[in-house]
């Protein structure tokens, strides 16, 4: 606290014993501010689980692969190499036969073609979802 020394006079004329010296105090107040952490309340959560029978029908595709042998027995000069006609695959298949001279047998040849099939299948799925409920509860400290 600091002071301030004030000097007066009475007014009698005399510059000794009577002066009176005044001391006022000077008053200086200071603010604090604090910061704190109170709880105003709570929050409860309630989850869910529900389920329910729903439909899905989703196609499902697949290839299949339908081979057939076919009977050739001709003469050829060199091997045959793998062909496409469409969509089918033919290998060549060789035989090494003995006669006078050797030559080359086609005895067969394998068709390999392939057939894109689709069908839609409908089943019943358990299918579940969850919900989430929030319940604020006030606290008592809301009044102050």
């Amino acid at each position: 606290m600091n002071e301030i020394e004030i000097e007066g006079r009475t007014g009698k004329g005399s510059d000794t014993e009577d002066d009176v010296v005044h001391i006022i105090p000077v008053v200086q107040e200071t603010a604090t501010v604090q910061r704190s952490v109170r709880e105003s309340g709570s929050v409860a959560i309630h989850k869910t689980v529900h389920e329910r029978t729903e439909v899905v029908d989703q196609p499902r595709s697949w290839e299949e692969v339908e081979v057939e042998r076919v009977a050739v027995n001709r003469v050829v000069d060199a091997p045959i190499p793998v062909r496409y006609e469409g969509d089918t695959m033919i290998i060549s298949l060789l035989e090494e036969v003995v006669v006078v001279e050797k030559r080359l047998l086609l005895r067969e040849e394998v068709h390999i073609r392939k057939l894109h099939k689709e069908e839609h299948e409908a089943k019943e799925m358990q299918l579940r979802e969850e919900r989430v409920e929030i319940v604020r509860n006030e606290g008592a400290d809301d009044a102050s």
